[in-house]
């Protein structure tokens, strides 16, 4: 049923205005015994020097998973363990806040009408109660009640959202200009020093490479290789206890027994290129690291496992012998060698064109440049030779006519341009598209300026 929720262009419309103010969290479902009840009644933090109960945080995360789900859809399992939870909640709480304090409501009937035009809780176009209950249940796991509450505060936020941002303006020049940049069409003709060409003809001799070498050794380290115990359940029962095991110092070895779960090593490892397989986030692994071997780390859920590590054996770094990195030190030295080569070239290249026409630069290959000319090229595409067409588009469109370009260079080689030609404007496809750029660049924009403000409003709220 997820994918119903992401594969709705509709539903998208409706639902992504509201996701882009109200980032997506995650929430602790449930509500329990009366000792559950007073728990709730603690305070789990403060804004604007007032306390949040622990209930008002959960349900702010709640919200924040159904404001995920409705913009992840069936993705949303598989990017849940990235989002920052529970800050995304505590911003939820504080744009609520001051929403509250500028008055903005929102009546029943817009919650009923918003509710009922959402796509996917109809059929043949029309809201059906069944489907609705059914989604809510399944997928969003909530009450009607407290789905109906959650989409009140969403539109209060929009709400809130439209009041910071009504009076961002745009205007045509920069529609137009955004256009250019993904549809305006040139041509050039180039000198290209790349490093790969020049690097062709270097052969590092013995000597040079270990004179790099002793030179340069300590880059060659190789971090500490590590060995990591530990024990993991899905059982909310057994996780429960494991907080107080380790506050009462027990070890890997002792909790593992205490609660009979099966203790388990992961293998060495580097440290900073765990397994893929190895589900620990680096700030617990960072965590591991302090403590004594065998003592664990506080416990990480991640998806729906509960695990608690501890190091086993941290296998200190080494610097590797010459003859285990030659092959690697001979690709540095070529390549430092040809981009110094490629600049020196370009630059008495740069010096030449002072004198003489491009043309008759860009004609001689003596000094081992690939020269020619282009077909008409967009920002987006990638250039025979050349790679990626961005950097040689926005260069070329500060250039006059006949002006040759500074050198500039990129991941691959330094470079000279002139402008060749540029394509005349489709202004029929501008027109068509002026609406769809503007909209982008305009939702852009406010996002700036809303950004800005949330910033803001969170220092106060501290």
């Amino acid at each position: 049923m997820l994918r119903i929720l992401s594969n709705r262009k509709t539903a998208k419309k409706i639902w992504i205005g509201l996701a882009i103010i109200i980032i997506p969290a995650f929430t602790l479902w449930g509500f329990g015994s009366s000792s559950r009840s007073r728990e709730d009644n603690l305070p789990a933090g403060k804004i604007f020097g007032k306390n949040v109960s622990n209930l008002e945080f959960k349900k702010a995360l709640a919200a924040a998973k159904t404001a995920a789900i409705m913009q992840f859809g069936d993705n949303f399992p598989k990017v849940e363990k990235y989002l920052n939870l529970e800050s995304q909640a505590w911003e939820r709480l504080i744009l609520l806040q001051e929403a509250k304090r500028r008055k903005l409501k929102i009546n029943d009937p817009e919650v009923i009408d918003t509710i009922q035009k959402a796509p996917y809780f109809q059929k043949k176009s029309v809201f059906d109660n069944k489907t609705y209950v059914e989604i809510l249940r399944y997928v969003f796991r909530l009450q009607p009640r407290a789905f109906e509450e959650q989409m009140r505060q969403n539109l209060i936020l929009a709400k809130l959202y439209n009041q910071i941002t009504d009076g961002v303006k745009i205007e045509d020049g920069q529609i137009r200009q955004e256009w250019l940049k993904t549809n305006e069409e040139l041509s050039i003709y180039y000198i290209a020093g790349l490093f790969a060409e020049f690097g062709k003809k270097i052969k590092p001799a013995d000597l040079e490479i270990s004179a790099y070498y002793d030179k340069n050794k300590d880059i060659f380290k190789e971090p500490s290789s590590l060995n990591l115990e530990y024990i993991l359940t899905e059982s909310d029962t057994e996780s429960k206890k494991i907080p107080d095991l380790i506050n009462k110092k027990y070890d890997l070895e002792k909790i593992s027994k205490e609660l009979n779960l099966a203790k388990k090593e992961t293998g060495l490892f580097k440290q900073y290129n765990p397994p893929p397989a190895l589900k620990i986030p680096q700030e617990t692994l960072n965590s591991v690291l302090s403590l004594k071997e065998g003592l664990p780390a506080p416990m990480v859920k991640v998806d729906k496992t509960y695990y608690v590590y501890a190091l086993k054996e941290n296998k200190p770094g080494r610097i590797p012998e010459l003859s285990e990195v030659k092959d690697r030190i001979k690709e540095i030295v070529i390549s430092e060698e040809s981009r110094k080569i490629a600049q020196s070239k370009i630059k008495e290249c740069a010096d030449k064109l002072k004198t003489k026409p491009f043309n008759q630069i860009a004609s001689a290959s003596k000094l081992g440049f690939k020269t020619g000319q282009t077909k008409f090229f967009k920002s987006t595409d990638q250039l025979d030779n050349l790679g990626p067409a961005q950097i040689f588009w926005d260069t070329a469109k500060k250039l006059k006519e006949n002006q040759v370009s500074d050198i500039f260079s990129d991941a691959n080689g330094y470079y000279i341009i002139k402008l060749k030609a540029i394509k005349p404007i489709d202004e029929d496809k501008f027109t068509k598209d002026k609406k769809e750029v503007g909209d982008n660049i305009l939702s852009r924009e406010k996002s700036k300026v809303f950004a800005k403000f949330v910033e803001e409003i969170k220092k106060k709220a501290q």
